[in-house]
């Protein structure tokens, strides 16, 4: 049976997996085997600077860790340490821990120092990282890595300087070396903006001033994302859940920069339950950052499910569905500032994944009045009358009269920040089964976009708060009628056709007695429809129906979805109307 579809579907692989690295109890993960312990071997202070007759800089050093035992020559990974380009690694040692943690794997690592500021102001700190990616690129035969597998990672100020030396050629190209020998970059928490914004926390601000000073036109040249450009290396672009005000929307805007010149290889993600520090700690027996640097290091695969996810978060970056068609003239688009409750309407949509929601600014958001909208479309386009049909791309419908929505003052919401199409906002989940009732093939990975939705200014009544049938519509979405679609409901008693229609959204998805809509999910890989679709409700064979009405948190678990519960009050009524529509209708489905 189509459970409600606005409540969350999870996936349940990658729900277990994220536990799991989370250290939360999950009854169906089977720890991964950690690699057969082995220390790796260290080179300490190879100095890779070469100052014309001057002693060699203690910060123009690297140590190298070499992993034992491997058969084929390791990629190398280039790490730069953070601390706001004024402070070493010493005391934190969160490079030994990184190098330490990815050795077993098979994975060689240069842990880079560099001079700090203030004694030594920018380019200094690029300037090193550009020679120490020199120096270990002409020395790999040497050391015993493999010369053409080289990345370059950083944590927070490293990260600048990682992406800094990747994305400006003038660093590498005065040792002779291109970017595009890079094979990747791995850029944890950084920095990829250094002119402050409002979230810009004090202490960075300072930090910023100290190296680079603080004119606009330096700070610009200084900035990684000035220079994005389409021959980048691939890139690996990860923020905290709880990071540094406003890093997560930095780690977007660099992966968005880069894609917006037509490079294809940016992977960005803002990793769940972790925190400016932790998202840069890669021991332990299963880690989210850990896997996705060693998949993306190509040497060991990511857990399957969580790659079909990462795969569709790729391929709706152009989904298949637009709300550009509303901004064709711009008439009547107004701008309005984001508040508490306007995030609170996108969480219907984001349940299980608020996190994600890190990544916009959500300082602005833009809208049509929607009953101005509606009148400038042509009758022969949405029809004429009082009833408003609004149909999302899931093909879930919401009945209104216009009377009872003027009140409070609906809007038309088509953007959000800069983003003109809201269908690359959503999230993605992937059933366990597609019917709970009967063998159906596994069930792939769906989406679950945001698209044009209803926003009301004021605060609406419970009948007219947020639905998931709200979500999702595109320039096809609207009809008008003369007839009241409910009115079949409208003398069912009051708890019955609150359940019918608000709290349990039956007519918005599934027919009754020959009113509603057959709604279905949208497959991820290219936005058509898929199972299971919303049956008439009718025609479910009885002990579906019982089950469903009676044993809601057991159907539920089939799935991998939340019940949707019916109040007791209406639950029987409910039962009894559809059992009494069933004898009028021919033999249930099978």
């Amino acid at each position: 049976m189509h459970l409600r579809p606005h409540v969350t579907v999870p996936v349940l692989g990658l729900a277990v997996w994220i536990l799991s690295c989370l250290g939360f109890p999950t009854p169906a993960a089977t720890p991964a085997q950690p690699p057969p312990a082995s220390e790796p071997r260290v080179i300490r202070n190879i100095p890779y600077g070469k100052p014309a007759g001057k002693k060699i800089d203690p910060r123009q050093t690297l140590d190298l860790y070499l992993p034992q035992g491997s058969k084929a020559l390791p990629p190398l990974v280039i790490f730069i340490h953070g601390g706001f380009w004024t402070l070493s690694d010493d005391k934190y040692r969160i490079g030994p821990n990184l190098a330490e943690a990815l050795a077993p794997h098979g994975v060689a690592v240069a842990l880079v120092r560099y001079r700090l500021a203030p004694a030594h102001r920018h380019p200094a700190q690029a300037e090193d990282v550009a020679a120490a990616v020199a120096y270990l690129a002409r020395e790999s035969k040497q050391y015993g890595y493999d010369g053409r597998r080289l990345f370059v990672a950083g944590h927070s100020a490293g990260a600048h300087l990682a992406a800094l030396v990747a994305l400006d050629s003038g660093y590498l190209s005065v040792h002779h070396i291109s970017p595009q020998s890079l094979a990747g970059v791995i850029a944890l928490s950084g920095i990829y903006n250094l002119q402050p914004t409002e979230e810009t926390a004090e202490q960075q601000r300072q930090a910023v001033r100290q190296t680079f000073g603080d004119h606009p036109d330096g700070l610009k040249a200084a900035s990684p994302r000035s220079h994005a450009g389409p021959s980048a290396p691939p890139f690996l672009i990860l923020a905290a859940e709880s990071d540094f005000p406003g890093f997560p929307v930095d780690a977007k805007r660099l992966a968005d920069s880069l894609r917006g010149t037509g490079h294809s290889t940016v992977r960005q993600l803002v990793i769940p339950g972790s925190d400016h520090f932790s998202i840069v700690r890669l021991g332990g027996l299963q880690n989210i950052v850990r896997d996705l640097v060693l998949d993306f290091l190509k040497i060991e695969p990511l857990p399957q499910d969580f790659a079909a996810l990462l795969e569709a978060k790729q391929r709706w970056i152009e989904p298949p569905f637009s709300t550009l068609p509303f901004w064709r003239n711009g008439a009547g688009i107004r701008a309005y500032p984001v508040d508490a409750r306007f995030v609170g309407m996108l969480l219907p949509i984001y349940v299980g994944a608020k996190h994600e929601l890190l990544e916009w600014p959500l300082e602005k958001y833009y809208a049509l009045d929607l009953l101005d909208y509606l009148e400038s479309l042509p009758p022969e386009k949405i029809g004429r009358g009082d009833y408003l049909t609004l149909t999302n791309v899931r093909n879930e419908k919401t009945f209104w009269e216009r009377r009872q929505i003027a009140p409070y003052k609906p809007l038309l919401v088509v953007g959000i920040d800069d983003e003109k199409n809201l269908f690359r906002l959503g999230t993605f989940y992937q059933p366990l089964r597609e019917y709970s009732w009967k063998d159906s093939p596994p069930a792939p990975m769906m989406a679950r976009p945001v698209g044009a939705f209803i926003h009301f200014l004021e605060e609406p009544p419970a009948e007219l708060r947020p639905q998931i049938s709200h979500y999702g519509l595109t320039e096809d979405s609207f009809r008008l009628a003369a007839e009241d679609p409910l009115a079949p409901f409208r003398k069912l008693d009051k708890e019955l056709y609150e359940a019918l229609t608000f709290r349990n959204g039956c007519v918005y998805c599934h027919s009754v007695r020959g009113s509603g809509p057959q709604s279905h999910h949208v497959a991820a890989a290219d936005g058509a429809a898929h199972r299971p679709f919303a049956l008439p409700l009718e025609s479910y064979p009885p002990e579906v129906w019982t089950a469903f009405i009676f044993n809601q948190h057991e159907v539920a678990a089939k799935i991998g979805t939340s019940p949707n519960v019916v109040d007791e009050e209406a639950r029987q009524a409910l039962y009894d109307l559809v059992v009494e529509s069933r004898e009028q209708r021919p033999s249930p489905v099978k």
